[in-house]
């Protein structure tokens, strides 16, 4: 599979993600690679071919690699799926998946499909040890084997379907960002500084987790928590929780408040280890 890659489209190269891939791919000295974006690319790689045109980009491509805003992925993909060789490789990274995985069936005739959602960010320092999602357009076997040669060094994780995919990044990204937002608007109004200066350290870790995710792109984190279905689901599960919780706590209902960590905790227990757990937190910290 590798020799019959020489040639890498990236379009949406001026994005975070983009931008990465540009970087990795424009590393491999046997490939040719080429960005296309609608905004003018800043510093790209010395090696890579800059193009104004994203059709005369991708037609000669081996693979295509869409790195676009979720609201816009769909048509990117078909107006690449019909500029294309026929036989070349389409892969797309949305983080959710239900349009861009109809959008790839509808052209998988012409090109060979990849359904990929990158389980890491911008600040990875390389591809290696990193986690990459695939959900299976027409061929499992054959994008796996696309992908795992593409992206030497990541774990390929297979998910079963489009809807699969989106339920559970519903509960990864929608509701920990849902989580976390709401946590920073409660603390944008107390004095931070001072909260980080006495803080202990599950307090520091939790502040680390959402500074991380205000630092991600504001219009990403908008599309993740309004345009997948599921979210909203586990959202409002959420709050219900939040509902019973608070009123568990103004009702002094503490032996009910026990009962309830103690089950959790059960729940939990048998799935992961909760001290290896604390210990690595701690340990995180030490080596900071």
């Amino acid at each position: 599979m590798t020799e019959m890659i020489q040639e890498i489209s990236i379009i949406g190269a001026g994005g975070k993600m983009g931008s990465w891939f540009l970087r990795h791919f424009s590393k491999k000295s046997e490939m040719k690679v080429l960005a296309y974006d609608r905004q003018v690319l800043r510093k790209p790689p010395p090696n890579v071919t800059l193009c104004s045109n994203m059709q005369r980009c991708v037609r000669e491509a081996d693979l295509v690699l869409v790195c676009v805003p979720i609201a816009s992925a769909p048509s990117v993909i078909r107006n690449c799926a019909l500029s294309m060789k026929s036989g070349a490789t389409l892969a797309e990274i949305s983080s959710i998946k239900t349009k861009t995985f109809l959008t790839l069936k509808k052209y998988s005739k012409r090109v060979i499909p990849l359904c990929i959602h990158p389980m890491f960010g911008p600040a990875a320092s390389s591809i290696r040890d990193t986690r990459v999602l695939l959900v299976p357009v027409k061929n499992e076997k054959t994008e796996s084997d696309v992908l795992s040669t593409l992206l030497r060094g990541s774990e390929i994780i297979v998910l079963p379907t489009a809807q699969v995919h989106d339920r559970y990044m519903a509960i990864i990204l929608g509701l920990t960002y849902f989580v976390n937002i709401t946590f920073a608007k409660l603390l944008s109004t107390e004095d931070i500084p001072y909260l980080q200066k006495i803080a202990g350290t599950f307090f520091r870790t939790q502040l680390l987790l959402m500074q991380g995710i205000l630092s991600d792109d504001p219009n990403l984190v908008v599309s993740i928590m309004s345009q997948n279905l599921y979210t909203k689901k586990y959202v409002s599960e959420y709050l219900a929780q939040t509902d019973t919780l608070t009123r568990i706590i103004k009702e002094k209902r503490e032996s009910e408040f026990l009962s309830d960590m103690i089950r959790v905790k059960s729940i939990f227990g048998r799935n992961v280890d909760l001290q290896m757990s604390y210990r690595n937190i701690y340990s995180g910290f030490t080596r900071q």
